[in-house]
């Protein structure tokens, strides 16, 4: 099966790519057929059944509409690349509190002066979490969460992910000490003193100062298609004999996969006009910036997270910009050095490192790196790529996405 995610969906073009990917997946047969067994269990959300039929074409951004670009939200959401702009657009609507629960909008969100103004612009900045990120530097209240061993926790995430049809829950093991509290405890706290209800699968929490870690784990999961009283006496177990198996299509199904739509037809005939996709970015020259930044994970980081660890700072303290050796030759750059990476839209430095997995006129960094908003020192803080992205032009018409991968850029050494 053709994988998208990090790197192809950072790139121009993004919602484009991510429809060829799934049509090459429907046009290789790759689909759900009568008996086949699904890989996860997607054990903590309702429904047990798979059909082998096609879901219709359906609108790819119904939600409420933006103030800005003409964009529109997912359901049931809006769209981040659009928060900085939201909170700095004048008039009705204009975001004035945001609660930032263990995300780092100065580091992760594309273009980062810009959000950098957005999270000063606000009348109340919030941020939960245990570190003082570059974002938790801006707000007017930090709070500590309890943490992985200090509160009870199903995967939420992972339940559709796992290679088998696995479930876990994991109790508290630790207790926390000080004034900690879990997440869903602050927004609970003001939606009590708000008198707001927060309506969950098994109706509304109780907002009485009953609640703990279990009592919302019942409340949000009430639907799940294991029950959290199995999933807590059977924990950490494969149920191989309730893995989910793909049945025949409705009698009256007759969806069609639509491998070429109106929009997409229009989209990919602009690429064909497109020398490269960096066209699409304002003050791309081709002369100027021949080199191009494309996204890459790190093993033992998660975006901004896991830096602070000290094992695993012992890995690395930087997110280093890869390059083929015999750019770095023409360069006259080393392992080490620093760099000056330079885009139509901002600039960073970074430290050089060779590779012969890259090609060349290409540079790899991670992204949602720098330990602060005045680089005092990219070897131990890293460099924050967010910077050289823009949400200004080259952004995706449907979800929004700003170019935060194949990045026009040019290279000094420093």
């Amino acid at each position: 099966t053709a994988g998208t995610g990090t790197g192809p969906n950072m790139a121009a073009h993004s919602t484009l790519m991510e429809h060829l990917a799934l049509t090459l997946n429907a046009i290789c047969g790759r689909v759900n057929r009568e008996g086949d067994v699904l890989e996860s269990g997607n054990f903590l959300y309702p429904g047990d059944t798979r059909r082998a039929q096609v879901i219709a074409p359906s609108d790819p951004a119904p939600g409420t509409p933006h103030r800005v670009r003409g964009l529109k939200g997912m359901p049931g959401e809006m769209l981040t690349n659009a928060l900085a702009e939201e909170i700095l657009e004048p008039g009705e609507g204009k975001v004035r509190c945001l609660f930032v629960c263990g995300g780092n909008p100065v580091v992760a969100f594309p273009d980062q002066l810009k959000t950098i103004a957005a999270m000063k612009d606000l009348e109340l900045l919030v941020v939960i979490d245990h570190r003082m990120t570059p974002t938790a530097e801006l707000a007017h209240y930090v709070i500590p969460p309890r943490l992985e061993l200090e509160r009870a926790d199903v995967p939420t995430v992972m339940d559709r992910r796992f290679a088998s049809a696995y479930v876990s829950y994991t109790p508290a093991v630790l207790q926390a000490d000080g004034d900690l509290l879990s997440e869903w405890e602050v927004f609970a706290g003001l939606a009590q003193r708000l008198g707001t209800p927060i309506p969950l699968p098994g109706g509304d929490l109780p907002l009485d100062g009953s609640a703990d870690d279990d009592m919302v784990l019942d409340f949000s999961f009430a639907k799940s298609r294991l029950p959290m009283s199995e999933i807590r006496a059977k924990r950490s177990t494969i149920h191989e004999e309730l893995a989910i198996k793909v049945v025949a299509a409705d009698s009256d199904a007759s969806a069609r996969f639509v491998v070429a739509p109106p929009d997409v037809v229009e989209e990919i005939a602009v690429v064909l006009t497109e020398s490269t996709g960096a066209e699409v970015i304002d003050g791309f020259d081709a002369t100027k910036f021949p080199f191009r930044l494309i996204s890459r994970r790190l093993k033992h980081v998660l975006n901004s997270l896991g830096r602070e660890i000290p094992g695993l700072a012992r890995v690395g303290t930087t997110n280093a910009a890869y390059m083929n050796p015999l750019d770095m030759r023409d360069l006259s750059l080393s392992d080490g050095e620093l760099v000056r990476i330079t885009s139509p839209s901002g600039e960073v430095v970074g430290v050089a490192e060779g590779s012969d997995t890259i090609k060349r006129g290409v540079i790899s960094m991670s992204h949602s790196w720098g330990g602060s908003i005045t680089d005092e020192d990219v070897r131990l803080h890293g460099t924050p790529t967010n910077r050289l992205c823009t949400v200004e032009s080259g952004r995706d018409p449907i979800n929004g996405m700003a170019i935060q991968s194949a990045i026009p850029i040019a290279v000094t050494k420093v």
